[in-house]
């Protein structure tokens, strides 16, 4: 069994006679005592016991017990410093004094002091203070152990339910983070998935800020943003004169990124030629500025997002099929936000905070009511819709909880059953289990038919969840 140390208690007193009585006294009921004649003195071995204290140590000693009167200082003086120090304010002082008077001492205890003994005094008063004072400090250390202990455990869940911004418990957002761990740190291409507002570019994001790139540039390219014409130059860059406008030299984004990563948002909206071009950086990392003969190549990581079927998109003629797999290398899909409804409570409590310190409120919670309607709605906008509601409700809100009427009033209507939102996903879905079940679970033959590759299917089928019996 581990020994416990004696309670250490420094005694600041500038008569001996006084400091030998009290240290005999303390000594003899097994505590470690430390003697100061000065306020000086007193803050010298405090400052050196707290810099040789070992790791586990708190603070220097359990207990001061301080004269007011100590030659040409100022006792309270002193406690005031102990107490302005952040490390040393948590050791309770017991202020010594030969003075009857209440002003004085309630002075002391507004300086700090935690108790007050008044000169001359009974042994076993001094021993009962010092005594009850050790003891509330045991409970103040227990306490301030369970706070840091609740703090480790909320960083900790913070830590295992976030994926630098991304927020989510769920099985699935659980495999996006595993995968996000898997992929960081090779270089290869990126294909994610999903509807508007799930958080696509927060994954992409959280793939280069994990990756060697880490420290060179982010660069963010919308593609459903621009014509084509200019799409290529936001791109690709263009030289001076290259069309009506340009003016001067344009650095593309892909130089931007140079040795970082370039994210393609909206993939999809990008036409067939400017998808020609695309094919040429992936497969060699080179082009030319729009109106410029010299060759440029870069070292970057291309990640790109659609909320499009690019299987549908190649079946119709608008996407590449070449491009398509030259981007789907890895793909990762984002669950809509109906389907990880684990993590709304989690989100909406996240988005709560957020608000709270941007709009200067202080709301503590959300009302079950609410949860519960936040919990049956569908989210057609997903993430992105959920984060305007609660900013809406935080604006809006005059109490310390969000209630049902500081809700957008959509959200207060019936919502309709879910089985009645077909999307294409669930289209999708659908087509492969018929498909599985006609050719007996023959994956070569499902791909095949299906006029996609084996790793895609297999993906696909995790994603929603297709095994056979």
């Amino acid at each position: 069994m581990e020994e416990r140390r004696p309670k250490r208690i420094l005694l600041v007193d500038d008569e001996p006679d006084t400091v030998e009585m009290i240290t005999t006294l303390l000594e003899l009921e097994g505590y470690q005592v430390f003697s100061a004649y000065s306020g000086t003195e007193a803050l010298k071995f405090l400052d050196m016991e707290r810099r040789r204290a070992p790791a586990e140590e708190e603070v220097p000693v359990d207990l001061i017990l301080l004269d007011v009167m100590l030659g040409n200082e100022d006792g309270r003086e002193i406690c005031q410093k102990i107490k302005e120090d952040e490390l040393l304010r948590f050791i309770p002082v017991i202020i010594l004094t030969v003075r009857s008077s209440l002003q004085d001492k309630l002075n002391g205890l507004n300086l700090g002091a935690d108790d007050y003994l008044t000169k001359p005094f009974i042994n076993e008063e001094l021993l009962a203070k010092v005594k009850v004072m050790l003891r509330i400090k045991d409970l103040h250390d227990e306490l301030r152990r369970e706070r840091n202990k609740n703090i480790l455990l909320t960083q900790a869940l913070e830590k295992r339910y976030s994926f630098g911004n991304i927020i989510g418990k769920s099985a699935k957002m659980q495999e996006i983070y595993e995968l996000i761990s898997d992929i960081s740190h090779t270089d290869s291409t990126v294909l994610i998935q999903g509807e508007s507002g799930t958080g696509k570019e927060l994954i992409a994001r959280a793939i280069h800020f994990n990756s060697p790139r880490k420290n060179k540039p982010f660069i963010v390219a919308n593609c459903s943003a621009y014509s084509q014409n200019l799409l290529e130059s936001e791109l690709f860059g263009h030289e001076k004169g290259a069309f009506t406008g340009a003016i001067r030299r344009k650095i593309g984004r892909f130089e931007l990124a140079h040795g970082g990563t370039i994210f393609l948002d909206e993939i999809g909206e990008v036409s067939p030629p400017t998808q020609l071009l695309l094919l040429r950086v992936l497969q060699d990392h080179r082009f030319e500025r729009v109106g410029g003969e010299e060759t440029l190549e870069v070292d970057v990581r291309i990640i790109a997002a659609t909320n499009k079927n690019l299987m549908e998109e190649i079946k119709k003629g608008t996407f590449r099929e070449d491009l398509y797999y030259r981007l789907n290398v890895i793909p990762i899909f984002v669950p809509p936000l109906r389907e990880r409804r684990d993590d709304i409570s989690l989100l909406a409590s996240h988005f709560l905070e957020k608000f709270n310190q941007e709009k200067g409120k202080k709301i503590s919670g959300i009302s079950p009511e609410v949860m519960e309607i936040l919990l049956s709605h569908h989210w057609p906008g997903n993430v992105r819709e959920l984060e305007n509601v609660i900013e809406h409700a935080v604006i809006i809100a005059k109490k310390d909880e969000i209630t049902q009427k500081d809700l957008p009033q959509y959200l207060l209507q019936k919502p309709l059953k879910e089985e009645t939102l077909v999307t294409l996903q669930d289209h999708e879905k659908d087509l492969i289990l018929k498909t599985l079940k006609e050719l007996n679970w023959n994956k070569h033959k499902v791909a095949k038919k299906l006029k996609i590759n084996r790793s895609t299917l297999y993906g696909k089928m995790k994603r929603y969840g297709l095994y056979k019996e």
